[in-house]
Formats: C-alpha cells, sequence, structure tokens
C-alpha cells in the first residue's frame, strides 16, 4: 500500500509541473536569455574554448585539440510515458532520432565532423544517476565515441555495467572532494592543452517538499539492460551520489580559466569547492542549475554566489525536458523560474546568463 501510494504521489507530482512558461512570459518579467554569448577573461586572447549548452544540464565543452561532455542527454520522454513508467513500469529508451537531432546540433554549431567528434571527446561526465542525465550516455560512449572514458558516481556504474565496458568507466566517489577535504583530480592532456576536472560531492534537491524521486543507490544491475539500446524503466535510473565539477583549462604551470557546474540545487555548501582549490585560482564562469531551487531558497543561489564570487555566471537545467530538444523550449510551472530571478537572485546578483539548448558560449583567455 506505501509503494502504491508511493508511485501516485510521485505520478501526481509529475502532473502538477506539466504546467509550463513561454520565453515570452519569461522575457515579460525581465528573465535574460541567451542565445550565444562571447566572454573574454583576457582582452587580447591567444586561444579559446566554447561551451555548448545541451539542454537539462548537459555540456559540450571543448577546447579546439579536445573535449569533454557533461550530462548529456537527448532522448526526452514525453510526460505520460514517463507517469507510465513510473505507475506502471512502461520503458524508457535512449531514441536514436533525439541523439541523431542533438548530435548534428553539436556539429553544426561546433563547425566539427563525425571523425572529429570521436577523436576529441575524451571523458563523460554524469552529475548522477538520474535518467535525464546518464541514460544517453552509454549510447553517446558506443556509437559516438568509442574510446572516451565515462566518469560517474558507484550507482551509475553498477547500472551500466553490462552497456559501458569497465575498461571505459571510472568511479569518481573514490576520488572526489568532500566539503573542505580537496580530492584528486582527472586529467586529459592533448597537444599542450590539459583539462582538469575536480569531481566534488553535491546533493540533489527534493522533487517536491516531501518526495524526493529515484533517490537512494542501484544494488544489482538491470538484467534487461544489456545493450545501450535496450529498453529500460525509469526506476532503473537511480540518483546515487550527486556530484558537481570544477574544471580548469591549463596551459604550462597555470590555470588559464576555470568554471564550477552545479547542475542541481541544494542546500549550501553541498557541492561547493573546497576553500584551498579556491585560493589557488578564482572563478570565471559558475553555471548553476535552476530546477528544484524552492527546496533550498534560503541559501541558494545566493549563498554559493557569495562564496564562489565568479566572474560570470550561468544558470542552466531550467527548461522542461518533457519536450522534445528541437521544440521551443519552455518552463516547468512548478520552478517558477520568472520568480527565481525576480524574487530570488535578485537579492544577491544581477548579471548572469541563461542559455537556450544549442546556444554556444565562446571564452578568449
Amino acid at each position: 500500500m506505501r509503494s502504491l501510494f508511493t508511485t501516485i504521489a510521485a505520478f501526481l507530482l509529475l502532473f502538477s509541473s506539466c504546467s509550463k512558461r513561454s520565453i515570452s512570459h519569461l522575457e515579460g518579467v525581465g528573465v535574460q536569455i541567451t542565445n550565444s554569448r562571447t566572454i573574454l577573461i583576457d582582452p587580447q586572447p591567444t586561444d579559446t574554448i566554447r561551451l555548448q549548452y545541451l539542454g537539462c544540464g548537459g555540456f559540450y565543452v571543448r577546447d579546439g585539440r579536445q573535449a569533454i561532455m557533461i550530462d548529456p542527454f537527448f532522448s526526452h520522454q514525453r510526460f505520460m510515458r514517463i507517469g507510465k513508467s513510473i505507475l506502471m513500469g512502461a520503458d524508457i529508451r535512449s531514441k536514436s532520432k533525439e541523439l541523431a537531432y542533438g548530435k548534428r546540433m553539436i556539429k553544426d554549431s561546433l563547425n566539427i565532423s563525425d571523425e572529429r567528434m570521436r577523436a576529441e571527446v575524451k571523458g563523460i561526465f554524469a552529475a548522477h544517476g538520474h535518467y535525464d542525465h546518464l541514460m544517453d550516455v552509454p549510447w553517446i560512449l558506443n556509437e559516438w565515441t568509442g574510446s572516451a572514458t565515462v566518469f560517474a558516481n558507484t550507482s551509475a556504474g553498477i547500472t551500466c555495467a553490462n552497456v559501458i565496458p569497465f575498461s571505459n568507466f571510472k568511479d569518481v566517489e573514490r576520488i572526489a572532494s568532500i566539503r573542505e577535504q580537496p580530492g584528486d583530480s582527472v586529467v586529459f592532456t592533448e597537444g599542450g592543452s590539459t583539462i582538469r576536472v575536480y569531481p566534488i560531492f553535491a546533493d540533489h534537491n527534493p522533487h517536491s517538499r516531501n518526495i524526493k524521486l529515484f533517490a537512494g543507490s542501484a544494488v544489482e544491475t538491470p538484467s534487461h539492460y544489456r545493450s545501450h539500446k535496450d529498453r529500460t524503466t525509469v526506476h532503473d535510473w537511480l540518483e546515487g551520489q550527486t556530484l558537481s565539477f570544477l574544471i580548469d583549462f591549463v596551459s604550462g604551470k597555470n590555470v588559464k580559466f576555470r568554471m564550477f557546474i552545479q547542475s542541481s540545487s541544494c542546500q549550501f555548501p553541498n557541492g561547493m569547492p573546497p576553500q584551498q582549490l579556491l585560493k589557488e585560482k578564482g572563478i570565471d564562469l559558475a553555471v548553476l542549475g535552476v530546477a528544484s531551487y524552492l527546496f533550498s531558497e534560503n541559501t541558494y543561489p545566493c549563498e554559493f554566489i557569495r562564496s564562489l564570487k565568479p566572474a560570470n555566471l550561468m544558470f542552466i537545467h531550467w527548461e522542461d525536458f518533457f519536450r522534445m530538444l528541437r521544440q521551443r523550449p519552455k518552463a516547468v510551472k512548478t520552478n517558477d523560474v520568472g520568480r527565481f530571478f525576480t524574487d530570488v537572485f535578485s537579492k544577491c546578483r544581477q548579471d548572469y546568463m541563461m542559455p537556450l539548448p544549442g546556444s554556444v558560449i565562446t571564452i578568449g583567455y
């Protein structure tokens, strides 16, 4: 009976979340929508980084020699499909047509070929194990990159044990920073270019005041999930340990550009980089998620912003991922994105970017 009540409550929560706010409404209340932007860290830059927002919390990040992906997700599921998966175990899976659309978006926007993408993507990072962060990762690894390494939590490794080869997976819980205890980093070097990523223990707000969907960690690999094209259910994609990421672009011994990404809102100071790391180099760009901010607005995002002191600020994971990527995005009503900017965020800062999916941010440094 308790299980039935929980699934019905979860379905009602999703139903309440399907009311949306249009782009025109957001612009009408003063929300600044970003299509593209150039940020000059150095007034006379000698190199560039390009960040493409993939929607839902995902990024393609490249410096011209190598690239990483963070939470890439293109297989948006319709609201009713997720509802049926919650209540009746209906299947969800990666969608070849939506993935092809997402791949074309990246290639066209960044002017790269299939071969270039396959060669340059060195790592794929997942912030946690929910389907909208992890489900497309095995497809992208197997179909797009081949030799990249997936960096994710322990639960993700269990869920995807049959679809991500052991040699292509690294459990970053073992090296992650925890509060003020710095951990190790993941380092990629190519042609004098170095990208260094510090995983950091973070948290994930509840989806409603008393409901956190798909919490916990996987304890066994789903027997029905043996290929990246196989069907799963939404219950297969448990959160596990949520992570944030501190990403450095290094030239020689100097960090030329530093960005921080926390795609899931949560209570401060969960997810914050250790002060030891922040003392070494400030944050050039902080990227924070909007979804579920209501349940930590006493500290989120303002306490994070005050502590991070970023030169530039971006908000993501604000759009409704029940809509297909090719559709014009809308914001989920229960998040009230307009209120986030007019009443909550405005108390601590005024300047920010909120990119549309597909937007490219160019960094000159």
